[in-house]
């Protein structure tokens, strides 16, 4: 039997995520929206609007973070609750992960920066790292962040939601500018893209790769820009998001691509409507874990091949 502390721990714990169990009001069979309110009503707002340029705004992002090892970034991630960061499966996953928040610069801390101890990361457990499905996984952070215009949780889809094909998304990152070895960027990079489901998408990739093995599965989701922009080596991992409504709307994680933004090459995310449920399992399955005092820690290592960021 839990103890008090425990039960009450649980209570609290399945109180702050009803909204992601029920619906988008917090309330069981209340009306389904596009998108989801994770941690709190204000998810998927920020403090400033695109304006063009490459470099994002103070505020622009503020769910967008950086997972690192030794204070050198290695992938992105996306703040979806205090506690919970969401990111993509493959490449290597130890316990000295830190998460940098707050700051659309690497370096130096600002007063707005906040770096936090990833406690546990759990991995898709049908993870392919031949055909890269379930490409998706869920950092734990050892305590919960403190929102303000800084650090802010994105919203995610309902289950039944996609966005239109040519729908203009944007997607951002600290990868590396350029395909051939570059250093990665010291400010957070943004680029617009277009959504392209992943039937059309397999299609252009399996005419431009001269191939009939089927590349994008379901459960990816594509994106594409005429001009040579898109993902790159440091990427993976971050959010794709559209605006819906006023609000932003996770529908991507960074998955892979061939080379980096190359015309006519497409770059294939995780759809994350797609694993609606497997998120909202495994946070409702985390108060569980914790209120008994243990968590699950399972991850695959991919090897590199045609994936443009670790």
């Amino acid at each position: 039997m839990a103890s008090r502390g425990g039960f009450l721990g649980l209570q609290l714990c399945l109180l702050l995520l009803q909204p992601l169990l029920g619906g988008a009001d917090g309330h069981p069979g209340a009306p389904s929206s596009p998108f989801s309110l994770v941690s709190q009503p204000g998810c998927g707002h920020r403090s400033m609007r695109i304006v063009g340029g490459v470099a994002a705004p103070r505020r622009k992002w503020p769910w967008h973070v950086s997972l690192q090892i030794n204070n050198k970034h290695i992938r992105g991630g996306s703040l979806i609750a205090s506690r919970w960061v969401l990111t993509a499966a493959h490449c290597p996953f130890h316990q000295d992960y830190t998460v940098r928040l707050g700051d659309k610069s690497l370096y130096p801390n600002s007063k707005t920066t906040l770096v936090v101890p990833v406690e546990d990361i759990v991995c898709h457990r049908f993870f392919d790292d031949t055909t890269l499905r379930h490409d998706i996984a869920l950092a734990l952070l050892a305590f919960a962040v403190n929102y303000s215009s800084y650090m802010q949780p994105v919203c995610l889809p309902e289950k039944s939601f996609q966005a239109e094909t040519g729908t203009e998304c944007w997607v951002t990152g600290w990868g590396q500018p350029e395909e051939v070895l570059a250093p990665m960027p010291v400010l957070l990079q943004e680029t617009e893209q277009h959504i392209l489901h992943h039937k059309k998408c397999n299609w252009i990739l399996q005419t431009q790769l001269g191939t009939f093995r089927s590349m994008v599965r379901k459960g990816m989701i594509c994106a594409y820009r005429a001009e040579k922009k898109g993902i790159c080596k440091g990427d993976s991992g971050g959010p794709l998001v559209c605006e819906f409504n006023e609000t932003w709307v996770q529908v991507g994680i960074v998955s892979w691509g061939i080379g980096c933004g190359r015309r006519n090459f497409p770059a294939v995310y995780t759809e994350v409507s797609f694993y609606r449920d497997w998120v909202t399992d495994h946070l409702s399955q985390a108060c569980s874990w914790d209120s008994a005092g243990f968590f699950i820690l399972l991850c695959l290592v991919l090897p590199l091949g045609i994936l443009v960021a670790p």
